[in-house]
């Protein structure tokens, strides 16, 4: 969609609004995921996208969402958006990363897991997330608003 110089009208506001909080539901869902998975659940293949523009909220965001790309409410999204999935970037590859077994765990036939080191960073890695996350959705709290007070 392009962006819209016109006002627009109560019902096009209130489908937005309804837009705006289904987004915003949707990166609440993707950061619980991303929570169960660096909590040793199982999550499954699909719901847990490491590039931005693959979640749910990213193709809001970069498909319906650009009706209100002229409100720099809206563009203010977008790094901590980005932020959020570099931070979870890093947190899958620490979890999934996979040294070289030594002799005796080949022998022994243990699974590489976590050390104490990657287990710390990982704490440290979440704490980061959570905090982006809340950027995030503050800033589409702005929006939320912006769009209620001038379209």
């Amino acid at each position: 969609m392009s962006e819209r110089t016109t006002p627009f009208s109560d019902s096009e506001k209130d489908q937005i609004l309804n837009q705006i909080r289904r987004a915003k539901t949707a990166h609440l869902r993707w950061r619980a995921y991303a929570m169960a998975l660096s909590s040793g659940y199982e999550v499954e293949e699909g719901q847990l996208p490491l590039q931005p523009t693959d979640c749910q909220f990213g193709c809001w965001y970069h498909g319906a969402g650009q009706q209100l790309a002229a409100l720099p409410e809206f563009t203010a999204i977008d790094r901590p958006h980005r932020d959020v999935h570099r931070i979870y970037q890093d947190i899958f590859e620490q979890l999934f990363e996979r040294a070289e077994p030594s002799f005796w765990q080949k022998l022994l036939g243990s699974k590489t897991s976590l050390n104490a080191r990657n287990s710390l960073a990982v704490e440290k890695q979440l704490q980061q997330l959570n905090d982006a996350s809340r950027v995030m959705l503050d800033a589409l709290d702005t929006l939320e608003a912006a769009v209620r007070e001038r379209c």
